[in-house]
């Protein structure tokens, strides 16, 4: 009886193996996959603003995410993720419906930082003294399956240091406050952070439909 019962164990598990093969694959199939930097990400809102760099210009698309449907993964370690691990400022690729940009996002893949001589942080700036060169920026990294806060301390040239603010590339006046989500680009030396660019990210986004942001000149 127990054999049996073992026999029809395995021919059941064998059916659904088989059976199952041609649903994963349809997921995969009908999608296409879209690269480029977060500019902001609002999981209330449910929206992902992305930045990607064309030949002439920056375009900053939105996209709708899901905290039940859509899946983080990361690219180094395969480890998977939630939509509220995602922010501001990261390399990430998408997967997309074909003709379906309107959708939940189903897939998010979090790409390594492009090679760089300078550090990155990412983080909330909790305090500025433009005078005395210094900022702090509360980041929160994750460490194995927890994530953790941490201050992190700079120093800079007021004179020197190059501002930007997402998606533009072009440098702005350094117009900082408490608050503000920043990407912070330094090289450490003598014990100390040394900040030489700072993006400023600000939540422009308002809708969770597929938008794409154009300047008009008038």
């Amino acid at each position: 009886m127990n054999t049996n019962h073992l026999k029809m164990t395995i021919a059941l598990a064998g059916v659904v193996f088989f059976t199952s093969m041609p649903v994963r694959a349809f997921e995969t199939e009908g999608t296409h996959q879209v690269s480029g930097e977060i500019g902001w990400v609002d999981v209330h809102l449910g929206t992902l603003e992305l930045n990607r760099e064309t030949p002439t210009e920056t375009k900053t698309t939105a996209y709708r995410i899901n905290q039940n449907e859509t899946r983080v993964t990361d690219s180094a370690d395969k480890m998977f993720f939630g939509v509220n691990d995602l922010r501001a400022g990261q390399y990430v690729t998408i997967e997309v419906p074909d003709g379906q940009d309107d959708q939940v996002v189903q897939k998010i893949i979090v790409e390594p930082m492009p090679e760089s001589e300078f550090q990155q942080a990412f983080g909330e700036l909790k305090a500025i003294d433009i005078e005395a060169g210094t900022f702090t920026v509360e980041e929160r990294v994750r460490i194995g399956q927890e994530e953790i806060s941490r201050l992190s301390y700079f120093v800079f040239d007021p004179d020197n240091i190059i501002a930007t603010r997402s998606p533009s590339k072009e440098p702005v006046a350094l117009e900082l406050n408490p608050g503000d989500v920043v990407k912070v680009e330094f090289v450490p030396l003598d014990g100390k952070q040394h900040a030489r660019r700072v993006t400023l990210y600000s939540p422009v986004v308002t809708t969770t439909t597929t938008t794409t942001t154009t300047t008009t000149t008038q």
